[in-house]
């Protein structure tokens, strides 16, 4: 368990950390909550000692070992490629090898009561590094590499070759697999797509230890938190519940505590106005002393936070339009006139259609809704936009594209000359600028009010297509809801690209997957996207698809020579299957054979044995593992 006892930690003249005071018990899986600042991270920088309290005490258990990923990647000097970089996740593993080496070194010298010490202690380094997951550190740093995004043919690549986006992937990847006793992840999805949050998500659920998140994601704090503990205002709150859990209690709390607050006001009220009445008259002395020192006894119960404001975003009727809204015919684009991002793409949206672009980074989503918004030219093939269609485009760098030095106002009015101050101000208002609030400069807006000047910007001459790349990484829970909630109003139609799950799920009525198959388009919700996917039996994989008609995925499955083909690749399954079991047999076989001949033979090569028995248990678990897959494929 961990226990946080009166901590106190102060940055400036903000007070992060009031004497806090809670436990996390050992396997918890707790989110960590809070509005932004309030101090989550300062809460896993105590633990993880990259800060000391000021006051206080945080306790950690003996021998712990801590898997803990920042926001930010810490930069240091690294030479290995992608691959060794990610395996090298526990320390341990490199010296456990060196003393076994060094044991068998000397085993020959060894008299038979110091042979048998230092068999006991082999084995003893030995079970320590299975149990670290030595011998399969490898095989896991490959999957986690692949579920997170990354090619095989990249594991060669230096690790510093990729962008900080890629290495934060390689980061996780590195953090996951190390299989600490405590997990803390600051902000895990930042980096990642869809596919790759949906990885994250069934790794995180299969994981055994005591995990601590910190998150806007909401279908990571629903799917895998079962504590809240909520920070705000320099205290901490625990809830004994996942996140829908948490909303629900703390809205109740709220409700309560500001009806004993409003209480204690009115009695507050009522007694100094008998103080301030009879203070001078002295038949009353004593019921006014009385009173003071009730006053002084009264513990004051501090206001709480009022239920986060979602800064309602309202956004204007789009204008009318033809019904088909845009339309790619035999579309292609590339850069080198070799390597395709998309080719041969027929692709139509019609009006009020809400369609989301999913799939791993890097297979060209983000080029797909620039060549829609007309940003970037297409190769080949044509793009047709409807009948008096208005497209609102908002890039990844939408805040690099307003001047720091320009007021919310100016940045507006830029984007329609002819629309009125008064126009613009009433448009501001409604987007939760008001007042002087419009004449802040853009450089010292938060990322939420960033965003929603941005909406402004484009609503300034309502679009009836509005195409966003990640509109949500700059906002928090609140944000995210109130954008979503604008959303699912608006009648225009809609072309996202985000790696917020519940984002997509709750906005998309129709999806477009690229994958390495190609693009193809699911006439449903991001649920029944993953149903198709499943059905389909598709693994996640990367790789630029080359020829890309939009495909139907729900086609049913094919009969008789299929069926056939399908029947004997079962019974191919088995017999393989039956392979596994033999060797794994045979294996097993000679690793008892061989510690049974270092127990009894005095000139046995130990070394040789020593490395054998390694390979042995190596061999063992891949072949598991491959059992396991194919297994699961004939079942």
């Amino acid at each position: 368990m961990i226990d946080f006892i009166q901590v106190s930690k102060q940055f400036g003249a903000q007070d992060v950390l009031k004497s806090v005071t809670f436990r996390i018990n050992a396997g918890e899986r707790i989110g960590i909550v809070g509005p932004n600042g309030a101090g989550k991270s300062t809460i896993f920088g105590l633990i993880g000692h990259d800060i000391e309290a000021d006051k206080g005490d945080v306790v950690l258990p003996k021998h712990c070992r801590i898997g803990y990923l920042h926001q930010q990647l810490n930069p240091h000097a690294v030479s290995q490629n992608l691959l060794e970089y990610t395996e090298d996740s526990i320390s341990e593993l490199k010296t456990i090898p060196e003393k076994i080496h060094a044991l068998e070194e000397k085993m020959g010298r060894f008299e038979p009561a110091e042979k048998e010490r230092a068999l006991k202690q082999i084995g003893t380094l030995q079970h320590e590094y299975e149990h670290l997951g030595g011998y399969e550190m490898r095989s896991r740093a490959e999957a986690a590499l692949c579920g997170l995004g990354f090619k095989v043919e990249e594991f060669d690549k230096p690790f510093t070759s990729f962008s900080g986006g890629w290495q934060m992937r390689a980061e996780l990847a590195r953090t996951l697999i190390a299989n600490p006793d405590l997990l803390m992840l600051d902000e895990p999805s930042n980096y990642l797509d869809l596919p790759a949050v949906e990885w994250l998500q069934k790794f995180l659920r299969a994981y055994e230890g005591t995990m601590l998140l910190i998150s806007h994601d909401r279908y990571l704090l629903r799917s895998l938190v079962t504590i809240t503990i909520e920070i705000a205002g320099g205290n901490t709150t625990r809830y004994q519940g996942g996140y829908d859990y948490y909303l629900k209690e703390r809205e109740d709390r709220i409700y309560h505590q500001l009806a004993a607050k409003k209480n204690q006001d009115r009695e507050r009220e009522q007694i100094e106005s008998f103080i301030r009445r009879f203070r001078a008259k002295s038949t009353k002395a004593a019921q006014v002393q009385s009173r003071i020192k009730q006053l002084e006894k009264m513990k004051i119960i501090d206001a709480p936070a009022a239920v986060a404001n979602l800064s309602k975003i309202r956004l204007a009727a789009p204008p009318h339009s033809g019904h088909e809204i845009i339309r790619l015919e035999q579309a292609g684009l590339t850069y080198d006139s070799n390597r395709w991002i998309f080719q041969g793409l027929d692709l139509q949206i019609n009006r009020g259609e809400k369609v989301a672009l999913v799939g791993y980074n890097g297979m060209g989503k983000t080029t797909l809704l620039r060549s829609l918004a007309g940003a970037l030219a297409l190769s080949s093939g044509k793009r047709v936009l409807g009948h008096k269609v208005v497209v609102g485009y908002q890039s990844q760098d939408f805040a690099e594209t307003m001047s720091p030095e320009s007021s919310v106002f100016h940045i507006v009015k830029s984007g329609n000359a002819a629309a009125s101050d008064s126009d613009v101000r009433k448009l501001l208002g409604g987007f939760g600028f008001s007042g002087d609030s419009v004449d802040k400069k853009c450089e010292i807006l938060s990322g939420g009010e960033k965003i929603r000047l941005a909406f402004a910007r484009l609503f300034i001459d309502p679009p009836n297509l509005l195409l966003l790349d990640e509109p949500t990484t700059h906002l928090d829970v609140n944000g995210r809801e109130a954008l979503e909630s604008a959303l699912k109003d608006y009648k225009g139609a809609l072309c996202v690209v985000s790696h917020d799950v519940t984002f997509v799920r709750n906005i998309a009525e129709h999806i477009i997957a690229i994958d390495q198959t190609g693009v193809s388009r699911f006439p449903g919700g991001y649920d029944y996207y993953l149903e198709k996917m499943e059905g389909r039996n598709l693994k996640p994989e990367t790789g630029k698809p080359q020829a890309t008609p939009v495909q139907d995925p729900g086609q049913p499955a094919a009969k008789g020579k299929d069926g056939r083909k399908a029947r004997a690749e079962q019974r191919e399954a088995e017999k393989a299957l039956k392979k596994i079991e033999n060797k794994i047999e045979r294996l097993t076989e000679e690793q008892v054979a061989l510690t049974n001949e270092m127990m009894t033979k005095r000139d046995a090569d130990f070394a040789s044995i020593n490395t054998r028995l390694a390979k042995i248990q190596s061999e063992i678990h891949a072949l598991e593992a491959a059992w396991e897959t194919t297994a699961e494929a004939i079942s």
